[in-house]
């Protein structure tokens, strides 16, 4: 309409062409700078589409490598925990206790008692390495303590039946030795004893360690017969253990709870992209 007014008005230079044909030109001209400028337009709107998908495939894509990469996580940590849980394996300690309850004090019991304290240090490590790369919670904390206190008495006991292996393997026939090695081997067990609890011991929250083999033998006295009363003090050594079994079903409570939480916190980690 502006071009049609434009073209009706006086001219003051000669222009070619008539009015029809200058109307189809600028008809056509600004028809195509009009399509044009929409093509534009719709070419940036999709161009702005598309960068907000990629953006939002590349997050979701980055989502599932990471709940992958959890799930492989939850995968191993699931294992580690049920084996470090069955690792506390207190029908062995009985069975070798049974052992030097008959006088058997050879080096097939040295062996297991070997295996066993390789056993745990093996998944216990494991198992602290792969909860270090857990977000922290009650449960882990709970787990942590409950851990501490079966650790540290099971190793005890594990430490404690070695050294009276040793000690009968090596007890001399003369009574008046063996009274005598007995008895530095007390002394250097009680100074063992006394830098565990200093170092480690003393440090765990509610933690009563047991009472240990040394005091029970202090307690039946006569070293000469030590022979003979061997297998009451294992017998006594071993009923410190019996609490240590509600210790390990509470362990596998707080095991069931950590991997229900980290389960739970994977799963978050797709629902929120």
């Amino acid at each position: 309409m502006i071009i049609n007014t434009l073209m009706v008005l006086p001219m003051q230079f000669p222009i070619t062409g008539d009015s029809t044909s200058w109307l189809d030109f600028w008809g056509s001209y600004i028809g195509a700078v009009l399509s044009s400028a929409i093509a534009l337009y719709i070419l940036y709107k999709q161009n702005q589409q598309n960068h907000i998908e990629n953006i939002a495939n590349r997050d979701l894509q980055l989502s599932v490598i990471k709940y992958n990469q959890e799930l492989d996580k939850l995968r191993d940590l699931r294992t580690a925990l049920v084996d470090f849980q069955a690792s506390f394996d207190y029908i062995e300690i009985n069975n070798i206790a049974a052992k030097f309850i008959d006088g058997h004090f050879g080096e097939e019991e040295r062996m297991r008692l070997k295996y066993l304290v390789r056993d745990i240090d093996e998944k216990g490590f494991k198992t602290t390495l792969l909860l270090d790369l857990m977000p922290k919670s009650n449960s882990v904390n709970k787990f942590n303590l409950i851990y501490n206190k079966i650790y540290n008495s099971y190793g005890l006991i594990l430490e404690e039946f070695t050294s009276f292996l040793d000690l009968m393997q090596d007890l001399p026939q003369n009574k008046a030795e063996k009274r005598n090695y007995i008895e530095e081997q007390l002394k250097y067990w009680d100074i063992y004893d006394k830098q565990q609890k200093e170092m480690v011991i003393n440090k765990i929250p509610g933690f009563t360690p047991q009472k240990s083999i040394s005091e029970i033998i202090k307690s039946h006295g006569n070293y000469k017969n030590i022979e003979e009363k061997a297998s009451d003090i294992i017998k006594e050594r071993l009923l410190e253990t019996i609490g240590d079994s509600s210790l390990k079903e509470n362990l596998k409570e707080c095991i069931q709870n950590i991997l229900s939480e980290e389960q739970n916190r994977i799963y978050a980690i797709l629902s929120q992209t």
